[in-house]
């Protein structure tokens, strides 16, 4: 021990330091931002009992788009979309509620669709352990504004098969 310190001054002296570091990041509850919404997911039991016996996760993928206008149709997709970002997560296979944040929603891109709403395209699959996709399960897509998904929370379909 170093000379000029007693335990109960160290001890004095790291207590409060201790404390103090452990209260300098709290966590705050965030306020939902305005492009989030959940989306649901309903397995077969057949799909249940075969992800249980796996080592399987789920992962999301959120692509994000908007029609464009007609003065922007040279930048779209011959489906006529604009890119208007992406999100993708993974969740453990528990989850059946999975809370999507919008976060990857570039707003800037907004004046170029019509009515400045976007649209998402969103595709859940089981992977391993390494983040591989692999087929283990088959969900249904989801496609349609965020507005709608905010208003009702997809449901999404997952099975062994199609």
């Amino acid at each position: 021990m170093p000379q000029g310190f007693s335990r109960t001054g160290l001890r004095a002296f790291l207590v409060p330091l201790l404390f103090c570091l452990c209260q300098c990041q709290q966590a705050k509850p965030t306020k939902p931002g305005p492009y989030a919404y959940d989306l649901t997911l309903k397995l077969t039991p057949a799909a249940e009992a075969k992800l249980k016996a796996s080592d399987r996760h789920f992962t999301v993928d959120a692509y994000y788009y908007g029609m464009a206008k007609p003065e922007y149709r040279e930048k779209a997709d011959k489906l006529n979309r604009l890119d208007v970002g992406y999100d993708k997560g993974a969740f453990d296979a528990r989850t059946r509620r999975i809370h999507m944040t919008g976060e990857g929603i570039d707003t800037s891109v907004f004046p170029q669709i019509m009515d400045g709403a976007p649209y998402v395209l969103i595709t859940i699959r089981t992977a391993t352990k390494a983040g591989f996709p692999d087929e283990l399960l088959y969900c249904h897509n989801y496609a349609g504004t965020i507005k709608d998904a905010q208003i009702h929370p997809p449901v999404i379909g997952c099975d062994t098969q199609y």
